[in-house]
């Protein structure tokens, strides 16, 4: 696997790599580590595994690698950063974390159909991107038994689907670097 240097631009700001300082001084409280922590500047779990993580060439999902990795890296830091609440909320409040009755139903629901994006402008594609995301978390965030496993990672697959069907759209019409940014901006709310 080609691991870029640190001088390569290559991939999004903010994207750790084993070679850049947001890789290396993650705090605990930043990422899915467990409840006891890791030592101090030491790479979360999370990290060490999107650093090793190959890009899909030909994604069924529809990213190119910067997104691939831009989703991968800023949906973790979400989950863990909603684990994390969760984690630390007294057990009589643990009720609003409660998965959603009906989740894989409302995500197997036909949202919308990609072959007529074209009638949709970007700030439209924009706010379905951000939906989509959202569910994707809360996908993430709800214990694979709760769902059964299959259900979840079909959820899952589905999620990852609709969010590359919507930016390969986005792609499409703004270009590369704007879709990517749009990409972040929607992503980075979530963390």
């Amino acid at each position: 696997m080609f691991t870029p240097s640190p001088s390569s631009p290559s991939l999004p700001t903010g994207t750790p790599t084993p070679h850049s300082p947001a890789h290396t001084s993650a705090s605990p409280s930043d990422s899915l580590s467990n409840p006891v922590g890791e030592g101090q500047g030491e790479a979360a779990p999370w990290q060490r595994l999107d650093a090793a993580w190959p890009v899909i060439t030909n994604s069924p999902t529809g990213l190119d690698g910067d997104a691939q990795r831009l989703v991968r890296s800023l949906l973790t830091q979400a989950a863990g950063k909603r684990l994390q609440r969760r984690r630390q909320l007294e057990t009589a409040a643990l009720w609003i974390w409660e998965p959603i009755p009906h989740l894989a139903e409302y995500v197997r629901q036909r949202r919308f159909f990609a072959p007529g994006f074209a009638r949709f402008q970007p700030l439209d594609l924009c706010q379905m991107l951000r939906k989509e995301t959202r569910l994707g978390l809360e996908v993430i965030t709800t214990p694979p038994k709760v769902l059964g496993v299959e259900v979840w990672q079909e959820l899952l697959e589905l999620q990852c689907k609709r969010i590359g069907q919507l930016y390969s759209e986005l792609q499409r019409l703004l270009g590369q670097a704007r879709a990517q940014q749009e990409l972040r901006s929607i992503l980075e709310v979530l963390v």
